[in-house]
């Protein structure tokens, strides 16, 4: 008599339900994981473009405080920025955060340079290009922005 009254009472789950219930922590759990992965990528994304726009606008700044002070480059051809300003040689180490002299940044993953000459055709300015690299642009070797500046 016992025995019957033991079966009657199922209060516990069965293997079927516990797998659903565990298959489906799962997929929230993987859902939830992957979501976090791509909102660090895209933060960091977002902190990279930051990071180079403020660099950007930093050096034009500085260039700008004191053009009169910078070593000018009469070589009107643009063809030859090339030759001044190889990627894999440019002088300046740069990372988020950072700016250093080549050889002082071991974590530094960016590089820059620029050449600054007169702007032909107005007296007073000058054409500054600024080639920048970064190893999180792959598979973009570099990327050149050009300003005009004027001598106070």
């Amino acid at each position: 008599m016992m025995k019957k009254s033991l079966f009657k009472n199922r209060n516990g789950q069965t293997i079927i339900e516990a797998l659903v219930a565990l298959g489906l922590i799962s997929v929230i759990g993987l859902t939830f994981a992957g979501g976090m992965a791509s909102l660090y990528k895209t933060s960091q994304q977002s902190l990279m473009a930051g990071s180079t726009d403020r660099q950007v606008s930093d050096i034009a700044e500085n260039i700008k405080a004191g053009v009169q002070d910078y070593q000018v480059n009469f070589n009107y051809d643009q063809t030859k920025i090339d030759d001044f300003l190889p990627p894999d040689k440019l002088p300046m180490l740069w990372d988020i955060g950072r700016v250093a002299e080549r050889g002082n940044c071991d974590t530094c993953e960016g590089s820059f340079g620029y050449i600054i000459q007169p702007y032909e055709l107005y007296r007073g300015l000058y054409l500054v290009t600024l080639r920048m690299t970064h190893k999180s642009w792959a598979p973009e070797k570099f990327r050149d922005y050009t300003f005009v500046v004027s001598a106070k």
